[in-house]
């Protein structure tokens, strides 16, 4: 019963992330940076990606959303993989999609700590850092960065095989990804 109550609440994070990506154009490869920029454009709010601030504490954030009234920025570690800082940049854009708000005082100070100067803790609308997953919402993040993953790829994948021929398409999803698209 457990299992199936999480797959349920997966199954909703993923319809919940495909409706707020309806009309986006993921390229192949899919770069998270194209994906925010056409993000913002759906969206009519600008979206900034940078990097944080190294500052060496064993719990800073490995990444956080800030939340303004005209624009969101998202920030992620430096010193990652590519692979990690798109899982990173995808979870702090759930929190976006899924429409969390948080605007805990101590945790917007927190955040705005590591931040470089200039930035107005009482303009912040919400705040998330990304730190541990001991709550629904950071939870619901993760599982719904996971599933936007999968929809990069899925959606990546699918304007790949338009214009390809059925063995082309499927010769190149034996060798780009041998366990996606098993045929039967």
């Amino acid at each position: 019963m457990f299992n199936r109550q999480f797959a349920r609440r997966e199954a909703q994070l993923r319809r919940l992330c495909e409706e707020q990506l309806r009309g986006i154009e993921i390229p192949d490869p899919y770069a998270v940076d194209e994906i925010c920029r056409q993000l913002a454009i759906k969206r009519g709010r600008p979206l900034h990606l940078h990097e944080l601030p190294e500052t060496g504490g064993a719990n800073s954030p490995c990444g956080m959303v800030l939340s303004f009234d005209h624009e969101d920025h998202i920030f992620h570690v430096a010193a990652t993989s590519e692979r990690h800082r798109a899982q990173i940049v995808r979870h702090e854009l759930a929190h976006l999609l899924l429409g969390h708000a948080g605007n805990n005082e101590s945790v917007v100070n927190s955040l705005l700590a590591i931040l470089p100067d200039g930035v107005d803790p009482s303009a912040v609308l919400s705040a998330f850092g990304r730190t541990s997953y001991d709550s629904e919402t950071e939870y619901d993040a993760e599982m719904a960065a996971s599933c936007l993953g999968e929809l990069f790829q899925d959606l990546a994948h699918s304007i790949r095989e338009r214009g390809r021929s059925g063995v082309v398409s499927r010769l190149d999803d034996a060798l780009v990804h041998p366990r996606r698209n098993r045929r039967s």
